[in-house]
């Protein structure tokens, strides 16, 4: 008989505990399963509406700029040709036809396009998908139909129509007694929709009334005209997802249930078996654990924590009747505790030294490469016999590689870094002249203040990559002043300018930099990291755009206590 305060009764209630979680986390996961995949379909389905949305409004725009095209260019032709002799009339109706047979021509076009002149006469053109006897059903719907007799009268909106059977969308745009109408096949629409071979799903196309205008992969049934009895028939078997068209009214997605769940039979058979087997399998392993392995872990266990506590002078027990493999864990984890000691110092100093590793190779990275364009605008210069320039120039670039190179540097002041930033600026003057503007704003008390060095002039560096255009001045402004920030005190470094600004995506997802090959993403990310490793934070650099033009840099820099309130040098 098992007592209830025993190791192996608490072990197995333990056990069976477990298992009931498990096996309702298993029942509740698979519930889950089936509502997480039926949202990413509700989504996915959206997403894939969305972008049929966009292709069919897009053709309904170039359809409306096909006919603002023919009426601009036709409109007096056809209006004044009620008043010509049957000769020239007859050239001029040629006219118009070979104008309306110029906008049907391509694949992407409208079904047909058309003039009904004062007279009743209509000029038609339709597209090759049209049938002959649609195109006669369509050309006497023309000529009964009742167009809008208002001066330059056009409907708000495409109209729909329904002939043999077919359902049809028109646009018209009537003038002094004529209009000008083009008119596209609701299949048509459908058609243009380039949904992929592996596209299985069904789509509907339906008015602003829920009346079905196109539908495919559905054989539809006497009665089913509406897309809300479509959707009473098949809302079981499918996910049905309706998005609005606003010219006419909306198109729906139909996403077989059966297809999206199907994986999930599997994992359900699963967790039966699973729990079977549970039943008969734990109770015989529950003797074997508690002998042979639950007390030698427990072991293992209260030798761990002694260690953990920082008794390295444990002793592990001796002489206790467990198997050989716990007992090559004894010995390892005894041979363990006795390394320890010796790795412990020798760890921290290499964890030491590779920070500072890092921090340098990372250094060499932001270091700007630009020497060839140095070197190619002093041998243009050369040609210019501009020798005051030539001179200026090979100034700045001696100080600028002076700087550069400066051994084992990993921290400059404040006061250094912005001239040495000053220096690239100047060099960028004699390439760019008359194009740079530039002006510094420095807080005295922040002159001294160390920072990672080629922290700012890597961000100027970047202004004129992405920012520089040939005839246009090029704005730059740097901000440094001492602020508190989380009740301790940074040094706020603020760089704009007034070029284009960061691109969408480098806002959004900043981690995109690390895996950019461009010099510019390279420079700021490894700042980001550089930063990081030096501070210990991973908010001490923003970026973002102006609200009128440019990008904006922020970067803080934590000021130690005895930094703040150094006094200043003059200059700079």
């Amino acid at each position: 008989m098992i007592r209830t305060n025993s190791i192996v009764f608490k072990f197995s209630l333990q056990m069976t505990v477990i298992l009931v979680i498990l096996l309702s986390i298993l029942v509740l996961s698979n519930i889950y399963s089936l509502e997480v995949v039926r949202s990413n379909a509700l989504t996915s389905s959206r997403n894939t509406l969305a972008l049929y949305q966009a292709n069919i409004h897009n053709n309904f725009n170039n359809f409306s700029k096909d006919l603002i095209e023919v009426f601009d260019h036709n409109v007096d032709a056809a209006v004044n040709s009620a008043g010509m002799d049957e000769n020239n009339r007859y050239f001029r109706v040629q006219q118009l036809k070979n104008s309306l047979q110029s906008k049907i021509a391509g694949d992407n076009s409208s079904d047909g396009m058309f003039i009904r002149l004062s007279d009743e006469l209509v000029l038609e053109q339709f597209n090759r998908r049209i049938q002959s006897e649609d195109k006669l059903a369509l050309v006497d719907f023309i000529n009964m139909h009742k167009f809008s007799t208002a001066p330059a009268a056009s409907s708000g909106e495409w109209k729909v129509f329904q002939i043999r059977g077919e359902s049809y969308l028109f646009k018209y745009i009537t003038y002094s007694g004529v209009s000008f109408g083009t008119l596209v096949k609701a299949d048509t629409l459908l058609a243009m929709v380039d949904r992929g071979g592996n596209d299985q799903n069904r789509y509907v196309l339906s008015d602003s009334k829920g009346n079905i205008l196109a539908a495919s992969n559905i054989p539809l049934q006497e009665g089913e005209t509406t897309l809300e009895s479509l959707s009473r028939q098949y809302q079981r078997d499918y996910l049905i997802v309706s998005e609005p068209i606003g010219e006419f009214g909306q198109m729906t997605q139909m996403v077989a249930k059966g297809s999206l769940f199907s994986g999930l039979k599997l994992i359900q058979w699963g967790i039966a078996l699973l729990a079977v087997l549970s039943v008969i399998v734990v109770p015989l392993v529950l003797r074997f654990l508690t002998r042979d392995v639950l007390r030698p872990i427990l072991e293992l266990v209260k030798a761990a924590k002694a260690v953990e506590q920082g008794q390295l002078e444990y002793q592990i027990p001796q002489n206790t009747p467990y198997s050989l493999e716990f007992l090559k864990l004894f010995h390892a984890l005894e041979s363990m505790v006795s390394e320890i000691k010796d790795l412990k110092i020798q760890s921290y100093e290499e964890q030491i030294e590779i920070s500072r590793a890092e921090i340098k190779y990372l250094q060499m990275q932001i270091r700007p490469h630009f020497f060839l364009n140095a070197i190619s605008t002093i041998t243009s210069l050369t040609y210019q016999n501009k020798n005051e320039e030539i001179r200026r120039l090979i100034h700045c670039l001696s100080e600028h590689l002076r700087y550069m190179f400066r051994g084992g540097l990993m921290e400059v002041t404040m006061e250094e870094e912005i001239r040495h930033t000053e220096n690239y600026i100047r060099m960028q003057e004699i390439r760019y002249p008359e194009q740079i503007f530039f002006m510094i704003e420095i807080q005295e008390e922040a002159r001294q203040v160390p920072i990672p060095q080629f922290m700012i002039q890597t961000f100027v560096e970047n202004t004129f990559k992405h920012a520089m255009f040939v005839q246009e001045l090029l704005s730059i402004f740097i901000r440094v002043r001492i602020e508190q920030r989380d009740d301790s005190p940074f040094v706020s470094i603020v760089i704009e300018d007034n070029g284009a600004g960061f691109a969408s995506e480098w806002l959004d997802q900043p981690e995109r930099e690390e895996a950019g090959e461009d010099g510019g993403r390279v420079g700021i990310a490894n700042i980001r990291k550089t930063l990081r490793l030096l501070y210990k934070r991973e908010d001490l650099l923003k970026l973002s755009n102006n609200q009128s033009t440019g990008a904006r840099v922020e970067l803080w820099i934590p000021v130690k206590p005895l930094e703040w309130g150094q006094p200043g040098l003059e200059g700079g």
